[in-house]
Order: structure tokens, then C-alpha cells, then sequence
């Protein structure tokens, strides 16, 4: 029952993070596709959509923003903030410091670019600093045509039912051919006791027989000998 129970706790906690990180995956292709910055206890995933970062980040790369102070900021840290250059006006951006101003602005630069941004990022438009690329979301990022959306949204899911109802029938077979195997010993010992029994009645009927066989002896016995007795006296008399 404890094995049971513990089994039972472990695939429901698997099934949880599963479905959590499902439901975190979606949220954050959800809000990267609506041009949103989504943001999971201080944590953001976002895609690369320009070479600007190259040969660091790639396009089409997601990377993993961490909210930051930016008193702990420094030159080289690569920071994604919302821009103010007019032709991607409040669209985040991942560039790497090359400056920090006294206004407390940073001059920042892509690794692919030949100049420094002309627009300063003040502190107040910082999303985070980067932290890795996330390699998961651009896999899953990767099944973006309409025949592997198919794939992931209706033939995994059928395939998956199918293998757990596979396994399901499996088990009930299982425990069918399981019961059906105890069942059996239960029947032969039934069957054995049935034997046993009768033999017992026919030891007891046996036993009852003697017995009433020796009490008949007994009183034939008792019989002779009260006839032995009674003639002595006879031919006293005579």
C-alpha cells in the first residue's frame, strides 16, 4: 500500500512539472509572438529576431533575461532593454555595454555593428542582463510550420493516448490473468478440503461402526455368561 501511494505521489508530482513547464513553455512563445516581455519570477525568455549580436547570439536564438540592479551592471554585460531609436521605438533589444555615463545612461553596441548605438539606454528602460540562450525554446521554436505544429498539437497527444490506453488494457489483462491465477489455488484447496472431509466422515462412519461392533460383542458376551451361571444352580437344586 506504501509503495503504491509513494508511486502514485511521484507520477502526479512528474505529471505537475510537466504540465508547469508546458504551461510556462506556451506562456512565453505566447508573449514573444505578441511582441510582449514575459516574466517568470524575475526570469524572461526572449527570441532573437536580428544579427545585430552575431557571432554571440544568433537570430532566431531565445535567451535568458534575469532582472538585474543596475548598480550591478558593467562594461561588456550584454542587457536587453526597451529601445528609444524611432524605427523599433519601445521594442526590447539586447546589445552589450561598452560605456557607463555619468547621467547614468549606458552606451551600448552590438557585436555585429560597426558603431555604437546613437540612443543612450537610460536605467529606467532596462529589462535584465543576459544570462545563456535557452536551446529548449529554440527547438520547440523550431516546429513553427503549419505540418509540425500539426505533429505537436494532434499526433503526439494521439500517439501518447494510445500508448496509455496500450498500457491500461495491458494492466486490466495482467490482473485478470493474476486473480484468475489465485483463484485456482483457492479452488484445488476447496476442492482438497471437500476430499479431506469426506475422508473424514468415512474415518468417523468406520470408527462408529466399530464401536457398535464391540458393544455387540460385549453384550453377547455378558449374555453366555449369565447362562454358565444360571445352570450350576439348576443342578444344585436338583
Amino acid at each position: 500500500m506504501i509503495k503504491r501511494r509513494l508511486k502514485l505521489a511521484v507520477k502526479i508530482t512528474l505529471f505537475a512539472l510537466i504540465a508547469v513547464m508546458f504551461a510556462a513553455v506556451v506562456y512565453v512563445m505566447v508573449c514573444n509572438f505578441c511582441g510582449k516581455v514575459a516574466s517568470i519570477g524575475g526570469y524572461s525568455v526572449m527570441k532573437v529576431v536580428t544579427g545585430s549580436m552575431e557571432p554571440s547570439i544568433h537570430v532566431d536564438d531565445y535567451i535568458l533575461i534575469k532582472k538585474t540592479d543596475v548598480s550591478e551592471l558593467k562594461v561588456g554585460d550584454v542587457i536587453t532593454f526597451l529601445s528609444d531609436d524611432p524605427q523599433i521605438k519601445d521594442m526590447p533589444n539586447s546589445h552589450r555595454i561598452t560605456s557607463i555615463n555619468d547621467d547614468g545612461t549606458f552606451t551600448v553596441k552590438g557585436d555585429a555593428n560597426p558603431t555604437e548605438d546613437v540612443y543612450k539606454v537610460r536605467a529606467d528602460r532596462i529589462i535584465g542582463r543576459y544570462v545563456r540562450k535557452m536551446r529548449l525554446f529554440r527547438f520547440i521554436g523550431s516546429f513553427a510550420s503549419s505540418r509540425k505544429l500539426l505533429m505537436i498539437l494532434f499526433i503526439l497527444p494521439t500517439v501518447a493516448i494510445c500508448i496509455y490506453e496500450s498500457r491500461t488494457l495491458f494492466r486490466i489483462i495482467r490482473g485478470t490473468d493474476e486473480q484468475e491465477q489465485q483463484e485456482e489455488p483457492e479452488q484445488t484447496e476447496q476442492k482438497t478440503l471437500t476430499a479431506e472431509e469426506k475422508k473424514e466422515k468415512l474415518i468417523r462412519e468406520a470408527i462408529e461402526k466399530e464401536k457398535e461392533r464391540l458393544r455387540k460383542l460385549d453384550m453377547d458376551k455378558q449374555s453366555e455368561s449369565e447362562v454358565v451361571e444360571s445352570e450350576p444352580r439348576e443342578d444344585n437344586e436338583a
